[in-house]
């Protein structure tokens, strides 16, 4: 086998999870003032890009061994949340910049080392096996179109699902390089994700650059923090840190009026929206504090419920921010004075992934009513 050179070791650098999200805060702040040109151009710029690999996050979900600080769950969609509170497509694309944890826990050591000699590397991933392959010497010749490819135009690696040619569904993990990007992803929010559609004919991908998707629920040996569905979990912090953005913005708007408040009723209108986003947030990390200790213990956590109250989040969020929004009056349509606009469009845009949609609570309710709903995402 061969030696791996490795980064330093979390442990040897100084970073911890403390660490890493005091970064991620940090850097989190200066995002507003970004925030227009990212939407603007549709993806996110080099420096950006730069200051996020500095705070640490990339390689935070990654095992001490591989420069990371293993962080929890609640930890990761925190700092997911941060990021998103400052502008919502550097926080999409990093959730899913740590789905390169998933390679972590299903290649071997020396073949993820080759595919992420950095371990700030970006992938982008998407999953489902919509890739087909045949067979060709040591691996296969894959063919396939994939759709909402968030974070393309700034991926290193991208983490593709496949079906072999006997129906098996495979992951490959691709070098972004290689893949032709389709322009596609022309959207009312969330643009700065750039999600565009991807594609590859014929390309050869060896057979250890691929491995079956893991598996999401209990009985999994590997590290809780790099569980399918523990990585899912992240991105709850998306609609609170969107809808934290528009509540700020409002509260400065209507403090600047002083007295001249659009409306006698504004000041309990602020409240509502504070209270639904502070409801969310309660929900949100309770659960996944809860779930984190069960499996902690040895204990299968509830099935479910992190998924409910991810969606709660996303339906009372946007709830809030619709509020917000019409509260603003005719100032929240100026995008280059206000986030408010961008706000609501991010989150309706961000409420339409499969994995926060209205199919969750039939997921849900099906479940607790006894049934065994086949979602991948409760």
């Amino acid at each position: 086998m061969t030696t791996l050179e490795l980064p330093p070791r979390a442990a040897d650098s100084g970073l911890t999870a403390a660490t890493v999200l005091d970064q991620v805060r940090a850097y989190a702040a200066g995002l507003p003032e970004s925030a227009p040109e990212v939407e603007r151009t549709g993806r996110i710029p080099a420096g950006l890009l730069d200051g996020l690999k500095a705070t640490g996050l990339l390689r935070a979900a990654l095992p001490p061994a591989l420069g990371g600080v293993e962080l929890t769950a609640p930890q990761l969609t925190r700092a997911v949340d941060l990021l998103a509170e400052g502008d919502a497509s550097v926080g999409w694309c990093a959730a899913v910049a740590l789905n390169a944890a998933l390679a972590v826990v299903s290649l071997p050591a020396e073949v993820f080392a080759e595919l992420y000699p950095d371990p700030d590397l970006i992938t982008a991933t998407v999953l489902p096996p919509l890739g087909r392959a045949v067979r060709s010497g040591d691996g296969y010749l894959l063919t396939g179109r994939w759709t909402h490819v968030s974070g393309i135009t700034h991926a290193d690696r991208v983490l593709a699902g496949f079906l072999t040619p006997d129906g098996t569904p495979r992951i490959a993990v691709l070098d972004a390089a290689h893949v032709r990007i389709l322009d596609t992803w022309h959207t009312t929010g969330l643009r700065g994700t750039g999600s565009h559609d991807i594609e590859v004919t014929d390309l050869h991908v060896p057979a250890r650059h691929t491995f079956a998707p893991p598996p999401a629920g209990g009985g999994q040996q590997q590290p809780l923090h790099l569980r399918a569905d523990n990585l899912a979990l992240k991105m709850a912090g998306i609609p609170l840190g969107i809808a934290r953005s528009a509540l700020t913005c409002a509260r400065e708007l209507l403090t600047a009026r002083g007295p001249a408040l659009p409306r006698p009723s504004a000041p309990a209108e602020l409240a509502h929206a504070e209270a639904l986003i502070g409801a969310a947030d309660a929900y949100v990390y309770t659960t996944l504090d809860r779930a984190w200790a069960a499996q902690a213990a040895g204990r299968a956590p509830e099935r479910g419920t992190a998924a409910l109250a991810r969606q709660f989040a996303h339906r009372a969020c946007r709830e809030a921010v619709q509020h917000l929004y019409d509260l603003a009056g005719s100032a929240a349509v100026y995008t280059e004075r206000t986030p408010l606009d961008r706000c609501l469009r991010d989150i309706i845009t961000a409420g339409r992934h499969i994995a926060s949609a209205e199919g969750i609570l039939d997921a849900v309710g099906a479940l607790r009513l006894g049934g065994d709903p086949a979602s991948p995402h409760l």
